[in-house]
């Protein structure tokens, strides 16, 4: 799911009337969440990605800079907060032209959440079957998908919309997918969880806390943190979001560029349902502008597939 995450989910912020942007109307319509959202965007940082796919069990084949990811901060007036993140291969330089990606929004205020995600439908299970995607979709019929939801402490509510387009989008052209599935979008598909005790607003916000404590902690005892968790709902589900471990970098490079501390951590992602678990991990800033931002980000979602970022506020978006 980060990752799913890792290629996305989305927020607005709440409080508005009947009717407003970030609500579902009377008969189940999608609301319009524009993509810039609602809480201004205070701090942006851009990544550069690398990709490793392994054809057979005994080795990994890489290449570097084949995607990006752009990561935004946001506040606003009384306590709203948000984040939003932009994540994928670029078809230019990926192998194959593979093109995955997806985007996620988070704002929240007052006690409610809103949720805009946009990601390009990719269940491949196997090298095989992400060739044979790619193969697909040269021929057209690329299929988005768009998830809005309304989370208080109490409720998720997800409505999400399936649409094939004439055309196959990349990352750098977000905005005119999102116009696309805004005018023509696919039946939706609703669905209602509660949010379990003490859940969190999203995904993007409960990983924000747990860095945050994280950082905080090991400022207060000079030593890395242990192992904590939030729990949060996501389109009709309950998932647990673990900081597992964490240790102290010194003297770390990632990207060509070498960094004299950084608190790097081991994260789950758990379905309350399911068996699955996701595995992540983080290195972030401690001191200085970086605190608490992440300059390395680590994750393997199939056995075949691994992707790496690493801050390059270089990236052109």
């Amino acid at each position: 799911m980060v990752v799913g995450l890792l290629i996305g989910a989305a927020t607005p912020v709440v409080g508005h009337s009947p009717g407003a942007a970030g609500e579902f109307d009377a008969v189940g319509q999608l609301p319009v969440v524009p993509l810039q959202g609602f809480v201004p965007v205070v701090t942006e940082h851009r990544y550069r990605m690398s990709a490793k796919i392994r054809p057979l069990l005994l080795f990994w084949i890489g290449k570097d800079n084949v995607g990006g990811a752009r990561m935004r901060w946001r506040r606003g007036e009384d306590g709203a907060v948000g984040y939003d993140l932009l994540i994928g291969s670029d078809p230019a330089r990926a192998p194959r032209q593979v093109n995955r990606w997806g985007f996620i929004l988070e704002e929240t205020k007052g006690g409610e959440t809103a949720i805009l995600g946009i990601m390009k439908k990719s269940d491949e299970d196997s090298l095989d079957e992400a060739k044979s995607h790619v193969s697909n979709e040269a021929k057209g019929g690329v299929v988005f998908k768009m998830i809005q939801s309304r989370n208080t402490a109490t409720e998720s509510v997800a409505t999400v919309t399936m649409t094939q387009v004439t055309r196959d989008y990349s990352y750098r052209e977000l905005d005119a997918l999102y116009d696309a599935l805004v005018k023509s979008p696919g039946p939706p598909r609703h669905k209602t969880t509660a949010v379990p005790a003490g859940g969190r607003p999203g995904f993007l916000i409960g990983l924000a806390e747990l860095l945050h404590d994280a950082v905080e902690s090991y400022k207060r005892d000079r030593r890395a943190p242990g192992r904590k968790s939030v729990p949060y709902a996501y389109y009709g589900k309950q998932y647990d979001l673990t900081r597992a471990s964490s240790e102290v970098l010194t003297s770390a490079t990632f990207g060509a560029r070498t960094y004299p501390r950084l608190l790097q951590s081991e994260f789950e992602l758990r379905d309350r349902k399911a068996s699955w678990k996701e595995a992540f991990t983080i290195a972030c800033g401690i001191e200085g502008a970086l605190t608490e931002v992440p300059v390395y980000v680590g994750y393997q979602p199939r056995w075949w597939f691994r992707a790496d970022m690493v801050l390059d506020d270089r990236e052109v978006f």
